[in-house]
């Protein structure tokens, strides 16, 4: 027989009641506070960005032999990460679209290998500075905010001048060129600003080669000038906007 007293009703009540209240602690705790609820409601706002970019060339090639036969291809073998900063002005036209404007200055150079289809052929490499300041005109399309988060798609154009341009470089570049800007991001909503994560690829739209030159005579020139048809720059670009 067992000699254990039952639980009295009091003792059943207490736990309940503790165990209760720990549910709505715990509930209540795992509530998230909703920052910045009325900053999407403001007709504009500006902020600033910095970030990380690559700079790459989509290169065509004419297919033209040289004297002895040999064709040459050009291409941009690796990448190196560049530096971007720039400000924004943001222009709200409706509750999910608004007006972007993110003039931005892109610090960078790509490297380009020039090769000939001979067997023992060796690539010879130039690098390309190129410091970008482009100014994106972009639409901002922007989903339901959920808690603190809010994803958004962009799309635009962008106008864009190379200031860093070396003119005796055998690759030389048109200064001034127009990109098609693509991007993805999301709005993080903090107690005192957004943190806004966005990738966005910049696709350039024309040729920027520079085909007739005054100094083409010489050798290491001729041979890009010949091998090239058409280059179009492109820039993938990792930014933190603080708005």
């Amino acid at each position: 027989m067992s000699n254990k007293a039952p639980m009295r009703p009091v003792n059943s009540m207490i736990l309940t009641t503790l165990f209760l209240l720990c549910l709505g602690w715990n509930s209540s705790a795992q509530k998230k506070v909703q920052y910045l609820q009325y900053e999407d409601l403001k007709p504009y706002h500006l902020g600033f960005l910095i970030g990380l970019h690559s700079q790459d060339l989509i290169i065509d090639h004419t297919g033209t032999p040289d004297e002895a036969g040999h064709r040459w291809y050009a291409s941009v073998p690796a990448y190196t990460p560049g530096f971007s900063v720039g400000v924004i002005g943001d222009l709200r036209l409706l509750d999910y679209l608004s007006l972007r404007m993110t003039p931005s200055i892109h610090f960078g150079s790509k490297d380009v290998s020039l090769r000939s289809d001979e067997t023992a052929s060796i690539a010879t490499t130039h690098s390309v500075r190129s410091n970008y300041i482009t100014v994106p005109l972009s639409l901002r399309y922007r989903g339901a905010r959920s808690g603190n988060h809010r994803p958004y798609l962009l799309g635009g154009i962008s106008a864009g001048l190379d200031m860093g341009r070396d003119q005796h470089n055998p690759i030389l570049l048109r200064p001034i060129n127009t990109y098609l800007e693509l991007g993805i991001g999301c709005d993080f909503y903090l107690p005192y600003f957004r943190l806004v994560p966005e990738l966005k690829l910049s696709l350039g739209m024309g040729d920027v080669f520079v085909h007739n030159r005054s100094d083409q005579d010489k050798d290491v020139y001729k041979k890009y000038t010949q091998a090239i048809d058409r280059i179009t720059s492109r820039l993938i670009v990792f930014s933190l906007q603080f708005e």
